[in-house]
């Protein structure tokens, strides 16, 4: 540049432009870019953990009204991208809690097959419920519950000890208790039998006569 043109203060063409700015234009649409293609791979795992979802609850009979599958995007400890699968149980159904491991196990499965590097980017499970009647739920048991044994239902119930022998209680067989006209007949037929013994086996071999026994009235 001359004197002349510094004190005119003219400057030549493409003179102030940084020679880094094509540079920097491209650096921005290889990030743009970039980002388009992380949120289109988020896109394609999604709409992939929701079929995977929908053809497991469907092979084992489970309606799929009653859970449907909330998808997060999260990294981890290596900063990497990834999805975290949060099951919304929408309907109360114990039998599905009891098999919810085995659901995971299967769930896990059936993503494999359709994407053999599922296990990089899948990053979990959680549950949750979204019921919208809770009346139909169990309350808290008795805290006792939760540490007593579980198999304890398929046990016989324990006999119950008898009483121990002591200076007052006389220990011997168990009655129960007749009617009072069902005693007075037995009563009445035994005596009659005795009297009979009597009259036919008296001393010295020879029948005696006695006048019969009345019983008492009870």
């Amino acid at each position: 540049m001359g004197m002349l043109e510094m004190l005119l203060g003219r400057k030549r063409p493409g003179a102030g432009k940084p020679r880094h700015s094509r540079a920097a234009q491209s650096t921005q649409f290889a990030a743009s870019q970039v980002s388009q293609q992380a949120g289109s791979v988020h896109s394609v795992r999604k709409d992939l953990l929701k079929l995977v979802l929908r053809e497991t609850l469907t092979r084992n009979g489970i309606p799929g009204t009653w859970m449907t599958v909330d998808l997060l995007r999260t990294t981890n400890s290596r900063k990497e991208q990834g999805v975290h699968v949060r099951f919304l149980v929408r309907e109360w159904v114990p039998k599905l809690m009891e098999y919810g491991p085995a659901l995971e196990q299967e769930f896990v499965q059936r993503l494999v097959l359709l994407d053999p590097q599922a296990l990089n980017w899948l990053m979990g499970f959680s549950w949750q419920f979204s019921l919208d009647d809770i009346s139909a739920c169990p309350r808290m048991p008795h805290p006792g519950s939760w540490t007593a044994s579980r198999d304890s239902s398929d046990k016989p119930a324990p006999e119950v000890p008898l009483a121990q022998e002591s200076g007052d209680i006389i220990a011997g067989p168990v009655f129960i208790a007749k009617p009072v006209e069902d005693v007075r007949a037995d009563l009445e037929r035994l005596l009659a039998l005795r009297d009979d013994d009597m009259k036919r086996h008296g001393p010295g071999g020879e029948d005696h006569h006695f006048a019969p026994t009345r019983p008492a009235m009870l």
